[in-house]
């Protein structure tokens, strides 16, 4: 039976399947995002479609767990080979120039040509300025006179709000490179076990009589915050790689790993989103769920080589439906809004990869790269390394 570390290498260290693994989960976002049409809480308990097994909010949770799971494996990859300064710098390239060209484009042509203020008005508000700190990870979700009206008020990119947690775990691998503990992999899981125990006890501590020392700010900490859940996931994904050898890749293990999740869900509600008990008994579930998609070439679609999609779509997606809301008022169904929000985000997504993203790549490359061969014949990069290189980190769509 191969492992997943077989099966990576068979690849050059290149996971077939994980450009169409990004783009599938990108567009699952742009799909609940439809919630944007009607955003009535109520409707998380409903069934996904007329008689499916699993609810709303069950794929609500699942997907971002599938993105910072995929993140953290692929980067583990990245901060094995490289050293921790490079690794940071190309993290950065990776995130901040097509994230800054969206907040401007947001700020300086989509606001301007929908906010129900005066230019004048517009320009002049603390909002429009604020909204550029997005830029730096500090999230600002409204622009002046923007969205208004629309059944989201006021939020001209609600998927923003993930990015803070983006950075939160490129921090922690940071601190967890810098003390040792990434290298030694019983410690990382134990460290990964410690997170998700602490959850547990933060969450049950009130269901059992207890009150903690500072128990508002830990339940807002390690349960009720998004990172909460998407943190630890990250870890997971980071677990796989190390442990890649000896964790068998099998199509049988992934179909019941997904069937375990559906059938988890069955026995919760819309209140299971913020419940470490739950998170825990999933992650593993949805880690080795999407790193077997992304080894899997049956998911190679050749028409996505070289072409990473998926951070155009999560930047521009929510916006571009906000506003297709607003244009065209009560003319959409579910079906029809996701097909425009598809078409209008790809749209933007080949903008932003062609004219930003791409480019930068290729910089950042050549000089991760050109910086190997300066060190020495030791450390130029070898074919696996080159093809890591080359198969851009995931940015969780949030």
């Amino acid at each position: 039976m191969r492992s997943i570390g077989e099966r990576l290498e068979e690849h050059g260290g290149v996971g077939p399947g994980f450009d169409a693994v990004r783009i599938g989960l990108a567009f699952l976002i742009l799909y609940i995002h439809c919630a944007l049409l009607d955003p009535d809480p109520a409707r998380e308990a409903l069934p996904l479609f007329p008689y499916a097994p699993i609810a709303r909010w069950a794929l609500d949770f699942a997907v971002l767990p599938l993105f910072f799971a995929l993140s953290g494996f692929l980067v583990a990859g990245s901060v094995e080979r490289l050293p921790l300064n490079q690794f940071l710098t190309n993290r950065a390239l990776r995130i901040f120039p097509a994230l800054g060209v969206e907040i401007a484009l947001s700020a300086l042509i989509l606001g301007p040509l929908l906010t129900s203020f005066a230019l004048g008005a517009y320009f002049s508000d603390p909002a429009f300025l604020k909204y550029f700190l997005n830029i730096l990870g500090l999230i600002h979700y409204q622009l002046p006179g923007v969205f208004l009206s629309n059944p989201q008020a006021g939020i001209v990119n609600g998927a923003l709000w993930t990015v803070p947690h983006e950075l939160t775990c490129y921090a922690l691998l940071t601190a967890l490179v810098l003390c040792g503990v990434y290298r030694r992999r019983w410690l990382l899981l134990a460290a990964t076990v410690a997170l998700f125990a602490v959850s547990i006890a933060v969450y049950l501590a009130p269901h059992l009589g207890l009150r903690l020392p500072g128990q508002d700010a830990l339940t807002y900490l390690f349960v009720t915050r998004g990172a909460a859940r998407l943190v630890p996931l990250f870890l997971v994904g980071l677990l796989i790689y190390r442990f890649r050898r000896e964790i068998p890749c099998k199509g049988e293990i992934a179909a019941l790993a997904a069937l375990a999740y559906v059938a988890l869900s069955q026995f919760g509600s819309p209140e299971w989103l913020a419940n470490p008990l739950f998170s825990a008994a999933t992650a593993p579930l949805l880690g080795y769920v999407v790193v077997y998609l992304g080894l899997s070439r049956r998911l190679e679609f050749r028409i996505l080589k070289g072409r990473d999609y998926s951070y155009g779509v999560y930047l521009y997606g929510y916006p571009l439906q906000q506003a297709l809301i607003q244009l065209f008022p009560g003319v959409w169904s579910v079906a029809t809004f996701f097909a425009a929000s598809v078409a209008a985000s790809l749209a933007m997504a080949a903008f932003s990869w062609n004219v930003i993203e791409k480019p930068i790549l290729r910089l950042r490359r050549r000089w991760s790269v050109a910086a190997q061969i300066h060190a020495g014949p030791e450390t130029a990069p070898t074919a696996e390394a080159r093809a890591l290189q080359a198969q851009p980190a995931a940015v969780a769509v949030r």
